[in-house]
């Protein structure tokens, strides 16, 4: 790899030159399958484990198990009671329809490296032996690194990475004199035990336990109890192999003195039964190496890494003094004076823990990507379905990370032929699939709340909806929504699940043959105020209801003339859907976010469900619905300048569309404050020091969203044109920007300077015409051939000013 220069390294490395204080000041690895997160601790190291298979479970029999009503009576019921205004009881009656809670992604244990001298005694007791510290993660290697220097021994040298080849999470340390090492591994679980792997001479170190079969969120209403189940619960193990092993005993892995040694660590889970040791043997075995061979490799990690990563890139101005500042002192430093590398760098890390956390094979990224140390976790480090999953996955298609949605892509199929089908005919008497807000890589599909959740959240039917687009967009990011696009993958993986999720709706939207809506509907945890001033979460059909339908019936309608399909389902629901309550705009000037103009419960609510149109769904645009693009803003204006992490970033995406790259700014800088003891109350979101972003406390979802904000400023393409510098903030008045990905299977790089294109370079792999604009660029037409890349250099056109009226 070529050396790179400090400018560079701002742009695409975490530095520090203090130590880890707590959890969000450790450095994130991850391969999709297993992570780390590494502290960096002088004399040694600390690292906490996760596997993304690890969760609690399995789910017992009966999807409904818990819900006191269920099936069409109960429903007609619920109805009934709303449509007669008795609303009290409407909302007992959702409460009935709860089941228990989803499942939660769990912590996986913590690895103790310690040095130690020749008699034994461990360095870690003399903390003045170590100075120089520096902590780095390269985004662009994907390798956390600590380095120090010690007396008598000289620079040590430690390296974590999630090898994206073996699959193990692999720790290097070269040191200028021999060093021996004590490896120990500890568990969160009771069960936990410790010993040697059977039949491995270098003498393996080996944990397991059993892992949890039920753990409720801290926030259960009423509180409960983690259970476990020996007979039936699932395991878990963790092993690893030393390349200088010389003894385990007490639980305590040895080594021998040496310059270099070489951990290998494998982690499994498995049903009860099952030989899990094994399982996490094969991994960490399947990068057994001696220490002399920790280059190789090393190198066909990065190459494999980089592979993804070197796809896209943002390229902003770096000063000589932002280069020599640590990340934390940058996140200080960058609310008084423009940083626009860091928000590069930004950019790249929410592309880079979009990597570690998903990745063809595993499950989808969850609420804290793939790395939690609590049990429970956050929210149960979950999924949670009424935004933060589809946010989690909107920079995927946009930065060049297909494959990383595949996981969630795979989930949303295999749930909605199967445990959604279960829940839809179970609970409701319809067709399809249903997904409620909540939901667990068991797919649990119905409410949740156990007969105390606030219908506000729980009672959200439209779960699968929203996932089902998320296959379309794929096709057409991949070409497939075009003449000659291969469609082998929308009709043999999208085509069915829109199938299924289309008639989950014509089972779900009631009619009278001149009007259609939905019920009970909630626009997703919040609230509208009824004449006696009660706050209510059902009663009126909520705009977001409406908008994820017509998202759907068009995605329908187009993949049926793609493939050339005929379904008479395909015209019915059209139909039905052209029925539903068209968006409204209330008397303030806003979108209205219920089918009737009604105060909001909470005027500054985080959710900004009733503008899903705007984005993602492209259904309000300046251009087509100026009208209500202005409504639009207005309404992101009148929630208040304060939000959560997640929130923050889906304003700037709203920004974005509609071409405000100021606002889009300012959304950013806020998500770029410091974080750092935050009161996890105040839901004031910025980002801890190693750059997590808070809800707060963290969730990934924030860096995520961050990242598609960017390359949503740069380059948009879902209103069939491709718009360059579309929301160009006027902080950033020069950079580059490289493999943004255009529906229709286009990659663009841009080059702009003063504000304005100087460059464009598209690339395609088939033949297509595409249309093209921008500042500074009349729309044209252009012809991409295959294999060959097309320049467009921008005319020196006069740039007209956007006259904003929000």
């Amino acid at each position: 790899m070529p050396m790179s220069t400090p400018g560079e390294d701002a742009l695409h490395v975490l530095r520090y030159r203090r130590p880890s204080t707590v959890w969000t000041d450790a450095l994130p690895v991850g391969n999709g399958h297993r992570a780390a997160m590494c502290e960096g601790r002088p004399l040694g190291e600390r690292l906490h484990l996760n596997d993304g298979s690890a969760w609690s479970g399995p789910v017992p029999e009966g999807l409904l198990a818990g819900a006191q009503d269920s099936g069409v009576e109960a429903l007609a019921t619920l109805r009934t009671a709303i449509d007669s205004g008795d609303l009290d009881r409407a909302e007992q009656l959702a409460m009935r329809q709860q089941t228990p809670w989803a499942q939660a992604f769990l912590p996986f244990g913590t690895v103790d490296i310690a040095l130690v001298d020749q008699i034994g005694s461990a360095v870690v007791e003399k903390p003045d032996s170590a100075v120089d510290l520096e902590r780095t993660l390269d985004l662009r290697t994907g390798i956390a690194a600590h380095t120090y220097a010690m007396a008598g021994i000289g620079r040590m040298q430690h390296e974590t990475w999630a090898d994206a080849v073996t699959g193990a999470l692999t720790h290097r340390i070269v040191a200028e004199a021999p060093v021996r090492l004590e490896v120990r591994v500890t568990g969160p679980f009771p069960d936990a035990s410790a010993g040697s792997a059977p039949g491995n001479a270098r003498g393996a170190l080996v944990a397991h336990w059993h892992l949890p079969v039920d753990v409720p969120p801290g926030h259960a209403e009423p509180p409960a109890e983690i259970r476990y189940d020996v007979e039936r619960g699932r395991q878990g193990a963790v092993v690893i192999h030393a390349s200088t092993a010389s003894d385990n005993t007490d639980g305590v892995l040895r080594t021998e003195a040496a310059r270099e040694h070489l951990l290998l660590i494998g982690t499994a889970t498995a049903d009860a039964g099952t030989d899990v040791v094994a399982l996490a043997a094969a991994v960490a075995s399947a990068g057994d190496s001696d220490a002399s061979d920790a280059a190789a490799l090393r190198a066909a990690h990065i190459a494999a890494h980089r592979e993804l990563y070197d796809r896209c890139a943002l390229d902003l101005p770096v000063t000589t003094e932002v280069a020599a500042l640590d990340t934390d002192e940058r996140i200080i430093r960058a609310q008084g004076v423009d940083d626009p590398a860091l928000s590069a760098l930004s950019f790249h890390y929410g592309r880079y823990l979009l990597m570690s956390s998903s990745r063809p094979g595993g499950l989808p990224a969850n609420l804290q990507g793939i790395w939690n140390a609590e049990l429970p976790g956050p929210w149960s480090s979950g999924y949670t379905t009424n935004i933060n999953l589809e946010m989690a996955y909107w920079p995927a298609e946009t930065t060049g990370l297909a494959e990383c949605h595949e996981p969630l892509l795979d989930f949303i199929g295999r749930v909605s032929a199967g445990a959604g089908a279960t829940v839809a005919r179970e609970l409701y008497g319809a067709d399809g699939w249903v997904l409620h807000h909540n939901t667990d890589p068991w797919g649990h599909a119905a409410a949740v709340g156990q007969g105390a959740g606030d219908p506000a959240w729980s009672t959200w039917p439209m779960g699968g909806v929203w996932l089902s687009l998320h296959l379309w967009e794929h096709a057409r990011f991949s070409g497939a929504d075009q003449d000659g696009g291969d469609t082998q993958w929308l009709a043999s993986t999208a085509w069915p699940v829109l199938e299924r999720t289309a008639h989950f709706a014509l089972s779900w939207v009631q009619t009278d043959g001149v009007r259609a809506w939905t019920s009970p509907s909630t626009s997703p945890e919040h609230g509208w105020v009824d004449a006696g001033g009660t706050p209510r979460p059902l009663g009126l059909m909520a705009s977001m209801d409406a908008e994820l339908l017509r998202a759907l019936a068009d995605a329908c309608t187009e993949a049926a003339a793609i493939l050339d399909r005929d379904d008479a389902w395909v015209v019915e629901f059209a139909e039905l859907v052209a029925l539903l309550p068209p968006l409204s705009v209330d008397a303030r000037g806003r979108i209205q976010e219920w089918v009737s103009d009604v105060p909001d419960a909470e005027p500054h609510h985080r959710h900004l469900s009733h503008l899903v149109g705007l984005f993602p769904l492209g259904l309000i645009t300046p251009d087509a619905t100026p009208g209500l693009a202005e409504a639009a803003a207005r309404s992101i204006l009148g929630r208040g300048p304060e939000s959560t992490g997640w929130a923050l970033a889906w304003r700037a995406l709203m920004w974005a569309r509609l071409h405000d790259g100021e606002r889009v700014y300012e959304q950013l800088r806020m998500l770029l404050r410091s974080a750092h003891g935050s009161d996890t109350a105040a839901h004031r979101g910025g980002v801890y020091r190693n750059l997590f972003s808070a809800h707060p406390p963290f969730q990934i979802d924030g860096n995520l969203g961050f990242t598609a904000a960017v390359a949503e400023a740069l380059v948009q393409s879902h209103e069939g044109v491709i718009d360059v510098l579309p929301a160009l903030p006027s902080a950033w008045p020069e950079g580059s920007v490289r493999g943004i990905r255009a529906r229709g299977g286009v990659e663009v790089d841009v080059v702009w300077a003063a504000g304005r294109m100087s460059r464009i370079a598209l690339r395609s792999a088939r033949a297509r015409e595409v249309r093209l604009r921008g500042p500074g660029l009349a729309e044209r037409t252009v012809e991409l051939v295959p294999g060959r890349q097309t320049n467009v250099e921008a005319a020196h056109e006069p740039v007209q000013e956007k006259e904003l009226s929000w």
